[in-house]
């Protein structure tokens, strides 16, 4: 097929396509071609731009820092250059763009140009704000108002203690005192959960301080203030190797306690929860078994996501919390450089197992 006929018909493919703004770029760069949907995105009719430099549709400090030759450039060496960027339309409106500009040749191999395609983004890209600004005032306002709520709840609770030091109360006061006192102190570790989400997802993640932990003594102190929690439930620990290492103590038992938490809540009352942590090659293998309802495989994908929450055999009232418990288990593994993962089915129950290495990660470049 001749040339000219192919580019008359590759002209006219392109007048039935109105969303995309696609033209062609001699090699010298200037516009050979413009269709019906380059005149509607960009504002220009075919004999305004049709022998000008397609720069004139960048911004100026785009042209100033030589990026249509920098476009031109990628498209020869590659073959296609792809990216979005900031435009302009006929009187100088920008808006976000998303561009392909492809190289042309011929049977032999001689360049004859580029292909300019243009896609307008602006509708995604506000939309995209707009969320993007919602979740982080969303996440802001969690992490200011959880932490001016700790001031009053603090006093509440030191207020409750000191009253139930009093030697002149009846039963029925230190009852309420004490239910007032859980209930503070329950209201304490949410708060502290909103603020580690907070931190996670706003703050760029945990800040760790590392000390040396022997695992062995350390999560032995956790269990038995589990057990001092959970009286009426049987919690084994057991251990193999040296389990000692480099982790951030308060962040570790934070984790310990909430993957316990977790096993308590959806296990099986009659049955025990176990802790097992055994040294591996070159990390920590930290494991908490539970009897129960296994987890559904849908709910598997998500098992780590904020505010989610699985459906358990065990205990399910006022123990219920924000559904943030393994999603910060996660970003205190993760932070350590490990990593955790869970096992659940109907005969072998269900295992959280978590791999921390026993030194910090380098630091990030």
């Amino acid at each position: 097929m001749p040339e000219r006929e192919r580019d008359e018909r590759f002209h006219l493919n392109l007048e039935d396509i109105k969303d995309y703004a696609i033209f062609r770029v001699d090699t010298e760069g200037r516009i050979a071609s413009w269709n019906a949907g380059a005149e509607r995105i960009k504002g220009y009719k075919a004999e305004e731009v049709i022998g000008q430099p397609f720069a004139m549709l960048f911004t100026q400090e785009d042209r100033q820092a030589g990026k249509p030759e920098f476009e031109m450039r990628q498209a020869m060496e590659k073959g296609v250059y792809q990216g979005e960027g900031i435009r302009v339309r006929k009187g100088g409106v920008p808006f976000d763009a998303e561009v392909t500009l492809r190289a042309l040749s011929d049977k032999g191999g001689v360049h004859r140009g580029f292909v300019k395609i243009t896609r307008d983004i602006s509708a995604r890209k506000r939309v995209e704000d707009e969320l993007s600004k919602r979740a982080e005032f969303e996440q802001q306002l969690i992490g200011i108002v959880s932490h001016d709520l700790r001031t009053p709840l603090s006093a509440i609770s030191l207020a409750t203690a000191l009253l139930l030091r009093s030697q002149d109360l009846g039963m029925h006061h230190v009852a309420t005192l004490g239910r007032i006192l859980s209930s503070a102190e329950r209201a304490q570790r949410l708060i502290a959960s909103l603020l580690d989400f907070t931190q996670a997802r706003v703050g760029g993640g945990f800040v760790l301080q590392y000390a040396p932990v022997d695992l062995r003594d350390f999560a032995g102190l956790v269990v038995e203030e589990m057990r001092v929690a959970y009286p009426e439930r049987e919690i084994q620990f057991e251990f193999v190797g040296d389990v000692q290492g480099e982790w951030d103590p308060d962040r570790l038992a934070q984790l310990l306690t909430n993957l316990l938490n977790n096993a308590l809540l959806h296990g099986l009352e009659d049955a025990p929860v176990r802790l097992s942590v055994h040294d591996g090659p070159h990390s920590v293998v930290i494991a908490v078994h539970n009897r129960g309802t296994p987890i559904p495989p849908d709910m598997m994908p998500r098992l780590f996501e904020p505010m989610k929450r699985g459906a358990g055999a065990g205990r399910s009232t006022k123990t219920q919390g924000l559904g943030l418990g393994l999603y910060i288990v996660q970003q205190i593994v993760l932070a350590h450089g490990g990593t955790v993962g869970v096992d659940s089915s109907e005969a072998q129950g269900t295992t959280f197992t978590v791999r921390l290495p026993h030194h910090p990660p380098p630091p990030r470049k």
